[in-house]
């Protein structure tokens, strides 16, 4: 259970890893607040040791997180202990790291993918990247070609050791998969209120790992929101980007809490904590799932690893969230 398989690659990763969106601080996509807030870079440091501590060593960061903040952190933090961790990054949206903003436009060409790379690896403090992801989800067939040949390139020199594709797109997820023989994981959103089975679906047929984002539904799923919450305008979640399905003006959305209410009795079955129901109804939806929820804190580290020893819901269980959440018409009857 404590351990998961990258594809059909020799890398094995912890059943649940350490999204590292968080620990990159404030930042700003296209002028609008796309970090979790003001963070301490030594708390951050202390979170992944601890992480290395209760077995979870999978770290899934992107260059654009903190415009690269967030890779310099895990560089110092794993400083003497590379060997004990694997490491996921990203590229694809081009920043600029003295004003800290991120910019919608896309960069896949292989010049810059060689060039986010080498700059990736300068952060990071290493020699290679364990598994280096394209960010950009919605990139066109022949990117996707163009793209999949570059990393093949790195992968040969031993610059990174495997490949994926982040994004919310099934169907470019299917285009990229059918092209790379050689990828090993589909990263995309999935979470109890909110999850396409599809992608698990592309994932079986094409023996991929499923790296699930959004695991505690940016953090309502740990739930200490209600209906009175409200999140700071410099907060991602009180921003407006359109791709924030959970909050709204900074405040979490009704039908959501509700959803969650409805089912935090099956979650929080055998004494588990609420975010410990969420990865555990993740992994109950396929052995090929790997949870990466966003943490900040040494006491979140803990939580989401002690939730390695109850393992998955059982089947009962999720047909019963299932049953419950379409009653709620959160997801389709």
């Amino acid at each position: 259970m404590n351990k998961r398989r990258l594809g059909q690659t020799d890398i094995e990763v912890s059943a649940v890893g350490f999204g590292c969106w968080a620990i990159g601080g404030p930042f700003w996509l296209d002028g609008l607040p796309d970090g979790w807030g003001d963070v301490n870079d030594e708390e951050s440091i202390h979170a992944i040791e601890t992480a290395l501590e209760h077995g979870v060593h999978f770290f899934d960061t992107a260059d654009v997180y903190g415009t690269g903040r967030s890779e310099e952190v895990i560089g110092r933090a794993l400083k003497g202990r590379r060997h004990e961790a694997i490491i996921a990054t990203k590229f694809g949206f081009t920043f600029d790291p003295q004003t800290q903003n991120v910019f919608s436009k896309v960069d896949v060409s292989p010049a810059y993918i060689r060039s986010a790379c080498t700059a990736s690896l300068r952060r990071l403090d290493t020699d290679y990247i364990d598994l280096y992801q394209v960010h950009a989800g919605g990139i066109s067939n022949e990117e996707i070609d163009s793209t999949v040949d570059t990393l093949e390139q790195l992968q040969q020199e031993g610059l990174i050791r495997s490949y994926g594709f982040s994004t919310g797109d099934m169907d470019r997820a299917e285009a990229f998969a059918k092209r790379a023989s050689g990828a090993s994981t589909i990263q995309h959103p999935f979470n109890v209120l909110l999850g396409d089975s599809k992608a698990l679906d592309v994932c079986e047929q094409y023996q991929l790992s499923s790296i699930n984002n959004a695991p505690l539904a940016m953090g309502l799923l740990s739930g200490k929101f209600d209906h009175t919450s409200h999140l700071s305008s410099d907060d991602v979640r009180g921003s407006s980007h359109e791709w924030v399905h959970y909050f709204k003006d900074g405040k979490p959305k009704a039908e959501f809490l509700n959803a969650l209410d409805a089912v935090r009795e099956i979650l929080t079955s055998g004494n588990r904590t609420l975010v410990q129901g969420a990865l555990a109804w993740i992994w109950g939806k396929s052995d090929r799932t790997i949870p990466i929820p966003g943490l900040k804190k040494a006491s979140q580290v803990e939580v989401a690893a002690k939730a390695m020893s109850f393992g998955p819901l059982s089947q009962e269980q999720l047909k019963e969230i299932d049953n419950i959440l379409k009653q709620q018409r959160v997801i389709e009857a």
